[in-house]
């Protein structure tokens, strides 16, 4: 995590600026859903519709477009800094260890870090980091947003979606540690090959070579296992969060649907909540896959620290 936090400082400004992209792309798209929604109600009650509130309109979703871009822009610029500031550090480091160590084992280790948890970091920072923030970000506001257009809507969705979370919660310790085992079963397997490759005169010498890669395919056994238990566990906490997600978005429908019939919310305000709870719902489907991988991003790092 340490690393995490330097990486951040590093780039503060470009995070700053991708965190503000963010705020204004979903407070673009909450107006935006917003006077969608307005507009529907004019409809419902045969209300006139000016020109000005279809330019309104227009604006509103031309600003979100363009946010939206601007959001992923800056974002993806932002994960790329940071991926270089990780790679250029590293390879600092790697020079200044080479320059002080004579032993060809660290430079080995070295280089094998270089090949897997820096690899695997940078394609996470350069892929993934900003997207889940930014749907974990969008969940928040989305939240907050229908707050304020009906407590009691919000709450049938609110309430569900916690009840979700406690699974959410087992389910996502759980497969972090599968992926933990996974992990450490690989990082045996590279020992094994360091070791195999740099005592590879001695072991010829004494005609070893059999039993070294015995020993060698016995750990890409262990590893290849245990990465096939990883995936199918997450598969079974990824189904099972993504049809236990679908239940808010039944009970929103059905009270929404009787509050409409009852008269006591417009349709239009229904087409708010229908359109903005994939927002929440979403973030709780992909939570169990978001913590893993953060869990093996920062183990990555942690590695690359020390």
């Amino acid at each position: 995590m340490s690393v995490l936090i330097v990486l951040l400082k590093k780039n503060k400004i470009w995070v700053i600026v991708t965190l503000i992209a963010a705020l204004l792309s979903n407070l673009s798209q909450m107006f935006c859903t917003l006077c969608i929604g307005s507009l529907v109600n004019k409809i419902e009650n045969r209300a006139a519709i000016g020109f000005s509130f279809v330019a309104l309109l227009g604006v509103f979703i031309l600003l979100n477009a363009l946010t939206l871009y601007f959001d992923q822009y800056i974002g993806r610029v932002t994960a790329e800094k940071m991926a270089h500031s990780l790679r250029m550090g590293y390879a600092g480091k790697l020079i200044r260890n080479a320059a002080g160590s004579e032993k060809s084992t660290d430079m080995a280790t070295a280089m094998s870090v270089a090949q897997n948890e820096l690899a695997q970091a940078d394609a996470y920072l350069s892929n993934t980091f900003f997207n889940i923030f930014g749907m974990i970000f969008t969940g928040i506001i989305a939240t907050v947003f229908l707050l304020f257009q009906n407590v009691i809507l919000t709450l049938v969705l609110i309430i569900p979606t916690l009840l979700i979370l406690v699974y959410v919660s087992f389910s996502s310790r759980k497969l972090a540690a599968v992926v933990a085992d996974a992990m450490e079963e690989k990082r045996k397997m590279n020992k094994v090959a360091y070791s195999v490759v740099h005592a590879f005169g001695a072991v010829k010498v004494f005609e070893g070579e059999s039993f070294a890669m015995k020993a060698y395919e016995r750990s890409v056994l262990k590893w290849k296992d245990h990465a096939a238990r990883t995936g199918r566990w997450s598969a079974v906490y990824n189904t099972l969060s993504g049809i236990l997600s679908r239940i808010p978005l039944l009970l929103l429908l059905l009270a929404g649907s009787y509050m409409v019939i009852d008269g006591k919310i417009l349709l239009g305000t229904l087409i708010v909540f229908l359109n903005l709870q994939n927002s929440l719902t979403m973030s709780v489907m992909n939570l169990p896959n978001w913590i893993s991988g953060f869990k093996i991003f920062t183990t990555n790092l942690s590695r690359i620290g020390e």
